[in-house]
């Protein structure tokens, strides 16, 4: 893509009078095929999985996806229980998908949640992302995700007999 493509591209959403030029474009709604470059926690104690796409066209953009588990807000009220809910279903259910064995001691600790996620990294998975409107800060809509796991090729697998020269008859 040329330069001047890509000019055209970007001003094709941003009006340059008002618009923030500073602000992160977050991927549009949804079907990507994902890998997982890292994982780790955030300043904010959340479970950080960073992927990109590898296919279709926003192939190489970022989504973090960012899980809290945290029973109360930052000013010290309670979370309403379908959110932690939900939370812990997101955390489960990317786990299964990316074949990650989560502890019990993880959901006590993220520093555990964290370290059992990181052997994710290379893996692949398929992401539903949907945005709802949040009208507190429209430029953040609030996101849904779901996984699902991709299957392996039937074509290509790694169980390929061990041939030695005994078993060769000549």
């Amino acid at each position: 893509m040329s330069l001047r493509d890509r000019a055209k591209n970007v001003m094709s959403n941003f009006d340059a009078t008002k618009d923030d030029i500073n602000g992160y474009e977050g991927l549009p709604a949804g079907d990507y095929h994902m890998a997982v470059e890292a994982v780790q926690r955030t300043d904010y104690d959340q479970l950080s999985v960073k992927a990109q796409v590898i296919e279709g066209d926003n192939t190489g953009r970022i989504e973090f996806v960012n899980i809290g588990l945290d029973e109360v807000t930052s000013t010290g009220k309670p979370l309403p229980d379908f959110v932690i809910d939900r939370n812990i279903k997101t955390v489960a259910r990317l786990a299964a998908v990316l074949g990650v064995a989560v502890t019990d001691d993880a959901w006590d600790d993220m520093g555990i949640m964290v370290h059992e996620f990181s052997e994710a990294v290379g893996k692949q998975f398929q992401m539903k992302l949907k945005l709802r409107e949040n009208k507190k800060n429209p430029q953040y809509p609030y996101k849904e995700y779901e996984f699902e796991e991709i299957k392996q090729d039937p074509f290509e697998t790694n169980d390929t007999p061990e041939v030695s020269d005994d078993d060769v008859p000549f």
